[in-house]
């Protein structure tokens, strides 16, 4: 049985007050909005329509919010039970911009579902692997998709857009300051103020770029123009293709996404419980059945694939509140700004600044969390390796993709991520390094 860590204001199963599980709901949702922008590039790169644009937005935030709430439910071979919220997956964004180009938003669409079915049949006989994944391996997969938001943040906070570009000073002023608030109602916070740090860091953060001229008339002008309510469709939207030559590409990025989920879970379980020592297999495998429906959704009402988000459960543990009611309110929500174009619009603006700082302050959560986990149990040397190893080359991948430039074919699809190479290569090396360890224990003394 779980025991309540001493920091949470509202524990898994305990419900706020409304007004305060409102608010609670509206801080993950601008987070879930935060990649909203890639349903948009994808449209925009094939030719798509303005119309084409808003309905894939709408239709992926409104597969987002079901996702969000089914992972929160604790049915029977269905959802974790934690407040553990889905956004556009950014790890499907490559395939699913191939796929797009080569076949258009139907062909997306349609191998969009086969990945959920991919990822659907993996939470099946994820229990039985349950050996591959001791906990210094889950921690080093919390570690590395915190790694993952590492370039994202930086860029957004320094106003980076590409290599090579100097820094922008408005940029770095609005994120400083944005980070500033959020970290100093944490840390100096008193009672349920720390509840809506982000929140208020984020009022803040849209206040400094207004002044700074860092968000555009153009920008208020679009949200002005759109109406309030709108079923989201265009043309074609009910149609489906499918090409088995992408089937394998899909079926690694499925796998990946559930690797990224796997940890995401896990540091749910370890946010939630002061005495937690490994990983619930089952749970988690639960956990992804839900991501699963979440990703097929996504094809079927036509939107991106989407994903659970690391910086919302890293949010949930810096506001001391990981209540599972708090997930059904902002999928809930979510869902209700799928049909309202202007509302929708208004988290679609949010400033780079903003969202650079909101990364910087939830990835360090997530980094503390993920080295207590692999500490956990105490250290020796195969641990060492089976942990370093892998961190240097996943963390190397991460900084200097060009290094693997030229690997095999058959060796690409396993560096098309650091959080897939570390994991590999932390399994790998386990169960090498376990062998070796096994027969010291039998050799006579």
């Amino acid at each position: 049985m779980a025991k309540r860590p001493a920091g949470l204001i509202y524990w898994v199963d305990e419900k706020p007050p409304a007004f305060e599980l409102a608010v609670l709901a509206v801080q993950h949702i601008f987070l879930m909005s935060s990649t909203l922008v890639l349903p948009v590039v994808l449209v925009t790169e094939i030719g798509g329509s303005f119309d084409q644009v808003r309905a894939v937005v709408a239709l992926t935030m409104i597969a987002c919010g079901l996702g969000t709430i089914v992972q929160a439910m604790r049915w029977r071979g269905i959802g974790s039970g934690f407040l553990c919220p889905n956004l556009c997956g950014p790890n499907f964004f490559g395939a699913s911009v191939e796929a797009a180009w080569l076949g258009g938003l139907p062909l997306m669409r349609g191998m969009t579902i086969a990945a959920g079915v991919v990822e659907a049949l993996f939470s099946r006989v994820v229990h039985r692997l349950g050996f591959l994944f001791p906990p210094e391996i889950t921690g080093l997969v919390v570690l590395m998709v915190a790694a993952g938001v590492i370039p994202l943040g930086a860029s957004k906070f320094l106003g980076i857009n590409y290599s090579g570009e100097p820094i922008r000073g408005t940029n770095l002023l609005a994120a400083t300051l944005t980070l500033l608030v959020m970290v100093g109602i944490n840390v100096w916070g008193k009672g349920k103020l720390k509840l809506y740090g982000a929140l208020i860091g984020m009022a803040f953060g849209y206040l400094i770029c207004f002044v700074l001229g860092l968000i555009s008339s153009v920008q208020f002008h679009d949200v002005i123009a759109v109406g309030w309510v709108a079923v989201p469709q265009f043309d074609g939207m009910w149609q489906f293709s499918f090409r088995w030559s992408l089937l394998p590409a899909w079926a690694i990025v499925s796998i990946c996404g559930a690797l990224k989920s796997f940890g995401n879970l896990i540091l749910c379980e370890k946010i939630n419980d002061a005495e937690w020592s490994r990983p619930d297999i089952r749970r988690i495998g639960d956990g992804l059945m839900a991501d699963a429906i979440a990703v097929t959704a996504s094809g079927v009402f036509g939107g991106v694939a989407s994903d659970t988000s690391a910086s919302n459960v890293a949010l949930s543990n810096a506001t001391g509140a990981t209540s599972r009611w708090i997930g059904f309110g902002a999928g809930g929500l979510f869902i209700l700004l799928g049909f309202s174009p202007k509302l929708s619009a208004v988290l679609s603006i949010m400033p780079a600044p903003v969202m650079g700082a909101i990364i910087v302050f939830l990835a360090s959560f997530m980094i503390v969390s993920s080295l207590q986990i692999i500490l956990s149990p105490k250290p020796d040397a195969r641990k060492t390796f089976v942990i370093g190893i892998p961190l240097i080359f996943g963390l190397s991948l991460q900084a200097l993709p060009e290094l693997y430039a030229h690997i095999v074919p058959w060796l690409r699809p396993l560096f098309g991520s650091a959080l897939t190479l570390a994991t590999v290569l932390a399994v790998v090396l386990n169960l090498l390094l376990r062998i070796g360890s096994a027969k010291q224990d039998e050799a006579p003394t």
